[in-house]
């Protein structure tokens, strides 16, 4: 018996041993979160094949620079320029639209001719919350001195109970063990960000199809669900605290060095509007079996005000995108993803917005 209990505890450690080794010679899965480390995709060139549905190019190429960012490289005349990072989740990485075609690098061109000095780079992560663009702060872009970085954020910080206890934290050894533990096990840490993504997923933050929601065949868990719907009136008070707590660190981490943070709300294709492609309402359309796209669109809102409240008081620039953007199946291929057409209109928004306040800001210097 004993013997058997050996031989089983020697093959365990064997297997866990063999696929850390596997892991470090090649990881298929490319992560860009290693424990608390942002670990960016530096020169890298993607091609994307997808089925080309819902709006979508069959072939997308996606291009990492020097950074690791989409955008312009860095140049020689960097410290001459005025320069801007766009930090966000997936709507702001822009994954499923080739190069140039993301909101950030839109946005780059109609500003330019006004602004021929500026410097714009989408610095957009799939999947981070705003604890992750704090890290992301810290860890690259306060190096690079920018003038203004816009953050886009919200949406992935809906119902984080496993990040609340993340917020006091100022470096990787005051982590909790297991994400400590993911900086030195190439193992653990693929297993750590496969249940990321997998909480990503049940809250369908990940890509799925608007057709399927549209038409009923969510790809999302009614039980995951359920537990983002609390009580939309008050919701849940310690998790929008700390949510306003994180916007807090980001502006405090901009001013001590100089930077000009600026605010965008996060829009998604629920709420109370009729889509001009479907004729169907996106309030009454069936997320789950228990939430409808007007409850969905509440949820976001709620963080979105709180963006709102908490740029105004610190008497930041705030753009409210996400109560003017239209809701139309012609401007997302998902609950909150954007098509051609809508990184274009996107843009066309934020730059309204922008366009007079950054001429307002470099008279000031």
């Amino acid at each position: 018996m004993k013997k058997k209990a050996g031989y089983v505890l020697f093959l365990f450690i064997s297997t866990i041993l063999l696929a850390e080794i596997v892991l470090r010679i090649y990881n298929p899965f490319h992560f860009r979160v290693k424990g608390n480390t942002v670990q960016l995709p530096v020169n890298q060139k993607y091609k994307i094949s997808t089925n080309a549905s819902d709006g979508l190019d069959s072939v997308i190429i996606h291009t990492k620079n020097q950074l690791g960012f989409r955008g312009p490289d860095m140049g020689k005349d960097f410290a001459n320029r005025y320069s801007i990072f766009v930090v966000g989740g997936s709507s702001t990485e822009c994954l499923l639209l080739s190069d140039g075609e993301d909101w950030p690098n839109i946005l780059l061109k109609k500003l330019q001719p006004q602004n021929p000095n500026l410097w714009i780079n989408n610095a957009g992560i799939d999947g981070a919350s705003s604890y992750g663009h704090i890290l992301l702060l810290q860890q690259h872009l306060l190096r690079f001195k920018p003038k203004m970085i816009i953050f886009m954020l919200g949406i992935n910080d809906i119902n984080r109970v496993d990040i609340n206890g993340f917020d006091n934290l100022v470096s990787i050894n005051k982590a909790p063990l297991f994400v400590r533990a993911a900086e030195y096990s190439e193992l653990w840490s693929t297993l750590l960000n496969l249940y990321r993504t997998k909480k990503a997923r049940d809250k369908s933050l990940t890509h799925n199809s608007i057709s399927a929601i549209i038409d009923g065949k969510t790809a999302m868990s009614d039980a995951n669900m359920k537990k983002l719907n609390f009580n939309l009136q008050g919701g849940d008070g310690s998790l929008k605290a700390t949510y306003k707590k994180r916007l807090l660190s980001l502006i405090e981490l901009c001013r001590k060095n100089e930077i000009n943070p600026v605010f965008i709300t996060q829009p998604c294709i629920t709420g109370n509007a009729v889509d001009s492609v479907t004729g169907k309402n996106m309030a009454h359309i069936q997320v789950t079996a228990s939430m409808k796209g007007n409850e969905f669109w509440e949820l976001l809102q709620a963080y979105n005000r709180i963006t709102i409240e908490t740029a105004n008081e610190e008497q930041c620039f705030v753009i409210d995108a996400a109560s003017s953007f239209p809701k139309s199946r012609q401007m997302y291929y998902d609950l909150m993803h954007f098509r051609k057409e809508g990184a274009q209109a996107f843009a066309d928004t934020v730059y309204t917005s922008l366009a007079p306040y950054l001429s307002l800001v470099q008279q000031q210097k």
